[in-house]
This record gives structure tokens, C-alpha cells and sequence, in this order.
């Protein structure tokens, strides 16, 4: 048996000194993204089963509309920011600059959205009889425009921001199993979202602005515009990611009702938490690799992510209908297929994702990355219109053009990377 001796321990001691910021940034990250899907899944067999499919399909739908709106505030700076800060770090008067504008106009386009959604509410019947239940996110929507994650995640320190949502979930978690107790409370779920979102961001600004002493200010328009025309080619992106899983839930919801949504929900919240993990990686690679433009790096942990989830996805044949039960009760057994097929994408996003940010873009292949995911968008949007054509709107189609249209982006994203001989 191989023992380590003092120049293999020298080795070892340099190789985790190099990637020390990586280290701690992939532990923060995956216990912040751990907690971001895995806390509010604790409440949803409690949910499910005080409310019922039909409210928490409700539920779901409502989440699905105020997604849209989180892009639009988003608007691309959770990459095209998170690179800048990365570069310019100890560049103390430049970060103030990024986090001000950012903040500035994600704030201006946060109050636009509410009073969007207060004029949807008035304006159109369908949200009218909800209407407390979407105005009930305008936390959910301010929390997107002040947490300033994307600075931390630049800096590549991602303690503060764990704790803060830890506490943030943790409260949310607890309220909901206080206060929710029957079906005519379901508009409390948004509220208490909202409730928990901003106490966690009101924590994370307080480190940003009076711990780490970066400077707030209002910034000229020029200053202003020169970011935001940075992020446009992500925030198209971002769009078109949006239509792609968003857009399911509107339909089902609009066409097919909303014990139906709680079944695609469900099967699509247990693929969301297998994508946690590569997801994280790829989040902690993209601030090193942006410094170091080591693409080789990324493809490696590609490789042996893809035997890992392949062998996820066969396994999930085995236990599937199981974590059905076991999260939404017998009720829910019908998202057992759905799961089946949505599975499929830890697949194809895995690749999808990391022959992205990570490859493309970081190689300087802007073009091709955000066209990738638009050709991506209009392909999944030419497949919702055949299955309108010939009335074929269900949970299956609908999920299958989801996993197609993911198949799509992947071919693109591999045929660039193989003609630029990224991989």
C-alpha cells in the first residue's frame, strides 16, 4: 500500500493552497443552493397535503408568472457582473461602481414589475381572484433587485450570503408550519416567501455596505448605461431560458388546470435538485476560470460528471414513483412519467450548462453561447405550436418538447466547441 510522503504532502498542501478560494467557494455555494431547494422542499409534502394539488398547482402557476419578472430584474447580471468583480476585486472604487449600478437598476426595474403586476391584477379577470396572491410577491420581487449575491459570489466569499439565507429559509420554514393549517390560507405561501427573502437580503447588504465598506452611490446615466448594455446579450439569454422552463407551467395551467401543474411541479422541483450539484460546480468554476481562462479544467470534471448522471437518470426507473409518494402522496402518482421524461435533462443540461458560460464564453464566444440559447427558445416555441395545431396539449408533450428543445441547445453548444476545438 502507497503511503504519502513529505513531497507528496508538499504536493497535495500546494495544489489545495492554489485552489483554496475554490475549495471555500464550492462548500458555500452548494450549502446556499443545498438550502435554496432543499428548505422549501421540506414544506412541500406539508403543502401539498393542507392544500391540496389544486391550490398548490395555483401556487405554482403564480411562481411561474413572477419567474418571468425576476429575469427581466435580473437582466444578465448574475454573469456578466460576476466576471467584472472577479477581474477588478481589489479595485475597491470600480466594485462600488458595479454594485451601485446594479443595484440602481435592478431596483428601477423592480418597481416597474410591481406596478406590472398590480396593473395585471386590475386589468384582467384570470388574476383578478388571486390577485392578493401575486401582489404577495413583490418581496420575492424586491429581494431580486437589492441582494447583492452576484458581488459575493465575484469575490468568490460565499459565507455571509450562506448564513443569510440559511436564516432566511429557516424562517420561511418555520412560518409556513405556523400559520398554514388549511386550503383558505394558501395566499400566506407568497407572503411568508416574500417575508423570509427580505430578511436575508437586508443581512447581506448590511455586510456589503458597513463590514466590507463598499461605497453606495447614485452613478451618472452614462456609467448606468454602460452596464446594462454589457448585460444585454445575457439577459437575452436569460429570456429565452425563461420560455423554456416557465412557459410549460403557463400552459398547463391555462389549458389542462392546476392539479395538473402540481404534477409537473413536482417531477420538475425533484430534477431541480439533482441539478444542484452540477450546477454549483459549474458557479464555482466560472470566477477561477474566468482569471484563467482554463477551459481544459472544465471539460475535465465534464467527463466524469456525465458517468455520475447517467447512472442517476437509469437509477431514477428504480425509485422514482417512490420519492412521488413519498413528497406529494398517492394523489401525485400521476408525475411519475413526467418524472421519467423531465429526468432526462440532468443529462442534457449538464452538457448544455457546461459547455456555456464555462467553455463558450469564457472563450470569448459570446455570440455563440447567447444564440444558442435563443435558437434554442424559438425551436422549443415551434414545437408548442405544432402540439397547438394538432390539439395535443399534455403532460407528456409538453415534456418531451422540453427535453428535445434542451437536446437542441446541446448540439449547437457541441458543434461550436468542437469547431473552435474547445473540446
Amino acid at each position: 500500500m502507497h503511503r504519502l510522503n513529505n513531497y507528496d504532502l508538499k504536493k497535495i498542501h500546494l495544489v489545495l493552497l492554489k485552489y483554496k478560494g475554490l475549495i471555500s467557494n464550492f462548500g458555500y455555494l452548494s450549502l446556499l443552493q443545498l438550502l435554496s431547494i432543499l428548505l422549501p422542499m421540506m414544506t412541500y409534502p406539508y403543502l401539498i397535503r393542507v392544500l391540496g394539488a389544486e391550490k398548490y398547482g395555483l401556487i405554482a402557476y403564480s411562481q411561474a408568472i413572477i419567474g418571468y419578472f425576476l429575469v427581466i430584474i435580473n437582466f444578465g447580471f448574475n454573469i456578466s457582473e460576476i466576471k467584472d468583480i472577479s477581474i477588478e476585486r481589489n479595485n475597491e472604487q470600480k466594485i462600488s461602481e458595479i454594485v451601485s449600478s446594479v443595484i440602481t437598476i435592478k431596483t428601477i426595474f423592480a418597481l416597474a414589475s410591481i406596478v406590472s403586476i398590480i396593473l395585471l391584477v386590475c386589468l384582467f379577470d384570470t388574476f383578478k381572484e388571486y390577485k392578493f396572491l401575486y401582489i404577495a410577491y413583490s418581496g420575492v420581487i424586491l429581494d431580486e433587485a437589492i441582494n447583492p449575491k452576484f458581488y459575493f459570489q465575484g469575490i468568490e466569499k460565499m459565507k455571509f450570503i450562506s448564513i443569510f439565507t440559511m436564516l432566511s429559509k429557516i424562517i420561511f420554514v418555520i412560518l409556513i408550519f405556523l400559520l398554514v393549517r388549511n386550503t383558505e390560507q394558501f395566499e400566506y405561501v407568497p407572503l411568508l416567501t416574500s417575508i423570509g427573502s427580505i430578511i436575508g437580503s437586508f443581512g447581506s447588504i448590511y455586510i456589503v455596505f458597513f463590514k466590507h465598506r463598499i461605497k453606495f452611490r447614485l452613478y451618472p446615466l452614462k456609467t448606468i448605461f454602460k452596464h446594462l448594455k454589457e448585460s444585454i446579450p445575457f439577459f437575452t439569454s436569460r429570456i429565452s431560458v425563461i420560455i423554456n422552463t416557465k412557459t410549460n407551467v403557463l400552459l398547463i395551467g391555462s389549458f389542462l388546470g392546476y392539479n395538473e401543474v402540481a404534477y409537473y411541479d413536482l417531477a420538475d422541483k425533484i430534477t431541480s435538485v439533482l441539478k444542484i450539484p452540477f450546477n454549483i460546480i459549474n458557479q464555482v468554476l466560472f470566477p477561477n476560470v474566468a482569471k484563467s481562462n482554463n477551459v481544459s479544467l472544465v471539460i475535465k470534471v465534464l467527463k466524469y460528471l456525465l458517468t455520475i448522471y447517467f447512472i442517476t437518470y437509469v437509477s431514477m426507473f428504480f425509485w422514482g414513483k417512490e420519492a412521488i409518494i413519498l413528497l406529494g402522496s398517492i394523489n401525485l402518482i400521476p408525475a411519475t412519467t413526467t418524472l421519467f421524461i423531465l429526468g432526462f435533462t440532468i443529462i442534457t443540461e449538464l452538457v448544455v450548462v457546461f459547455l456555456g458560460v464555462n467553455t463558450l464564453l469564457i472563450s470569448g464566444y459570446k455570440k455563440e453561447y447567447n444564440i444558442s440559447i435563443i435558437y434554442g427558445s424559438i425551436f422549443y416555441l415551434f414545437l408548442i405550436l405544432l402540439l397547438y395545431f394538432f390539439n395535443y396539449f399534455n403532460l407528456i408533450s409538453l415534456s418531451i418538447t422540453t427535453v428535445v428543445s434542451s437536446f437542441f441547445i446541446l448540439l449547437y453548444r457541441f458543434y461550436f466547441c468542437r469547431k473552435y476545438k474547445l473540446i
